[in-house]
């Protein structure tokens, strides 16, 4: 989708500017509509929001990060957010988070064993491999949500959760 040829651009630039809109415009999505984007921000925190007929995308980094996880799920406690990411379109919606710990994989895993367990996400995939551990599964409604959480070798777990909708 030639729409979101523009993120790389966007994403640079956030490495630039104060905490004002850093940049803005419009663009051929390549399908004959017209999107927009918005870059806000500073070196520290930073959103960046595509929207297009088809849907919108935002993006964050520091303070802006998602801090509140889709399906009712808890953030791991003492997790430091270092980015975040939501879409909209066709009814759906998703979101993924990146977040750091010092605590072991297993730590995180069982954590989210218990978070999934206690939102009614029947766990339906479990691998482990090499430095990755990794979650998933699906609720009755359509929503999943997959972890995983990689050694960083530098003593630090690395956390990446998807979640989403079908619908």
């Amino acid at each position: 989708m030639n729409r979101f040829l523009i993120l790389p651009a966007l994403l640079i630039a956030t490495a630039c500017g104060g905490n004002d809109e850093i940049a803005s415009g419009t663009f051929d999505d390549g399908e004959g509509g017209e999107g927009s984007y918005s870059v806000t921000g500073d070196e520290e925190s930073t959103e960046t929001v595509i929207k297009s007929a088809d849907g919108e995308v935002r993006i964050a980094s520091g303070s802006k990060a998602l801090q509140d996880l889709p399906m009712g799920i808890k953030l791991y406690p003492g997790a430091n957010v270092e980015s975040s990411m939501t879409g909209m379109a066709d009814g759906g919606s998703g979101a993924m988070v990146v977040f750091s710990t010092s605590d072991s994989q297993e730590d995180v895993i069982d954590f989210y064993r218990k978070e999934m367990e206690a939102k009614d996400i029947k766990i339906a995939t479990e691998v482990k491999a090499g430095d990755m551990q990794m979650i998933g599964g699906e609720r009755g409604d359509g929503e999943g949500v997959n972890i995983s959480a990689t050694k960083d070798g530098e003593g630090k777990v690395m956390v990446t959760l998807f979640a989403g909708s079908k619908n």
